[in-house]
């Protein structure tokens, strides 16, 4: 009769410091919606109730593990077991066995169901994300899950994991960390990383080595050759095809949302026929969908139709009261606070219909940004620069920030493409000689940097040109 199959002991793991392990289990190398399954992790070890963790093995899977060992108190070490041989019957007391599913065989499963009926050590089950679990373990292993969704999917969250992996990897050699430009923030957000974590903080490694006390660019991070400082990048004009390509993109992505609303109605309307309630709610989906379409169209026709610049002596202050004016409602609407700093009594040289519509479309796409109860700031008492400041940093600032490095190249099939207001607002800036930047500001929020057009000198400019 052959010998049982069950996972073999691999060996014990290296404790980890506390301090370490509570880096590990929180933001931003965690995503926050895994603190909750963190927190009853937890729990669950004086228990001895077997946690779930379903992450990408690339994802520091063992590390996660050792680091909720250590949160936990266990008195006992730390075992990883994997594969086909002896049984795990001699495990020291206060153990918790660390067992990847993908690694053991269906007869190592029975092993598995044995240590959750012996309750002799905590279990840490490893699981890929999506991955089917033998149906005598399902019921037994959902109690308690850790999920980290792959990195491709935490786009969102990619400038304060990589900065975050700056600071550690700097810490290690002793130095200050560099910051990361905006381009790399890019290149970094828009990868597919099939490594995921490890692969991240490989790339970062060596983007911090080539960089060493410099801002850490994308060349740095992509292994290219740096560019001389006499022979800068060229970057695309408004006329280029990578920014018709990009505005392309936009408008399918904005199109594309309220057209399924509508279709997903359209295909069950046989069946709301006889139902008031589903009927009147498919008309006003369908009438918010039809005019959400119907405004974007209006403003890239407006868009269109613009033509060169007739530069004027503009006053901002004035201006600027309008434009603020038109989306009271909506901030109101939306319960959003306004902190509003009005322009001094500065003149700038532009086309005062051209800057009006950047400014609609700059605050427009804000307000998509900002969490209803947030505040919103406008502050345009610097001359010649308006400061638009929100909550956000995570979500908005890694899009807003790619909006600034646009021409670095983008992949249509992203779902965080920008929304095309910001875009449209950029090219308008940049038209009539302003700029568009985006940084955090000193409280962690997201700030607009709007650079306006150059000043009017005393007794110049009257009139259109």
């Amino acid at each position: 009769m052959s010998a049982p199959v069950e996972p073999r002991r691999r060996g014990i793991l290296p404790p980890l410091p506390p301090e370490t392990a509570g880096a590990v289990l929180t933001p931003p190398r965690l995503p926050s919606t895994a603190l909750p399954g963190v927190a009853l992790a937890r729990e669950a070890a004086s228990l001895l109730l077997p946690v779930r963790l379903e992450t990408p093995t690339a994802a520091g899977r063992t590390l996660l593990a050792r680091a909720l060992h250590a949160a936990a108190g266990r008195t006992g070490p730390l075992v990883a077991a994997e594969g086909r041989c002896r049984p795990l019957h001699d495990l020291p007391a206060g153990a918790s066995v660390l067992i990847d599913l993908a690694q053991v065989t269906v007869p190592a499963a029975a092993v598995l169901e044995a240590l959750l009926d012996d309750g002799a050590a905590w279990l840490l089950v490893g699981t890929l994300p999506g991955s089917e679990i033998p149906a005598a373990l399902a019921a037994r292993l959902d109690a308690v899950t850790v999920r980290v969704p792959p990195l491709a999917e935490r786009r969102h969250e990619m400038p304060a994991i990589a900065a975050h992996m700056v600071a550690t990897l700097s810490a290690r050699r002793g130095g200050p960390a560099p910051a990361l430009s905006p381009e790399a923030l890019a290149w970094l957000t828009m990868r597919p990383w099939p490594g995921d974590l490890q692969e991240l903080e490989m790339v970062i490694a060596r983007g911090l080595l080539r960089a060493g006390a410099e801002t850490i660019t994308a060349r740095h991070l992509s292994g290219e050759a740096e560019v001389a400082p006499s022979e800068p990048v060229p970057r695309p004009r408004d006329g280029g095809h990578a920014r018709v390509e990009y505005l392309a993109a936009e408008m399918a992505h904005e199109l594309r949302n309220p057209l399924v609303t509508i279709k997903t109605f359209a295909d069950h309307l046989p069946a709301m026929l006889d139902d008031a309630e589903l009927r009147t709610r498919f008309a006003e989906l369908a009438t918010e969908s039809i005019a959400r379409m119907d405004d974007l169209l209006e403003n890239v026709l407006a868009f269109a139709r613009q033509g060169a610049p007739r530069p004027s002596a503009v006053e901002i202050g004035p201006l600027l009261d309008a434009v603020v004016a038109e989306v009271e409602p909506e901030l109101a609407a939306r319960g959003v606070r306004l902190d509003y700093a009005g322009a001094n009594g500065a003149r700038r040289s532009a086309d005062a219909d051209q800057l009006a519509y950047a400014l609609r479309n700059l605050l427009g796409g804000v307000l998509r940004e900002v969490p209803p109860g947030d505040a919103l700031h406008v502050d345009g008492r610097t001359p010649g620069v308006l400061r638009i400041v929100f909550a956000g940093r995570d979500a908005a600032a890694a899009r807003l920030r790619e909006l600034v490095a646009a021409d670095a190249g983008f992949d249509p099939h992203d779902p965080t493409l920008l929304p095309l207001p910001f875009t449209l607002a950029r090219t308008v800036l940049e038209r009539n000689g302003g700029a568009l930047q985006v940084r955090a500001d000193g409280d962690g929020r997201t700030m607009l940097e709007v650079y306006l057009p150059d000043g009017v000198p005393a007794g110049g400019m009257n009139g259109g040109g």
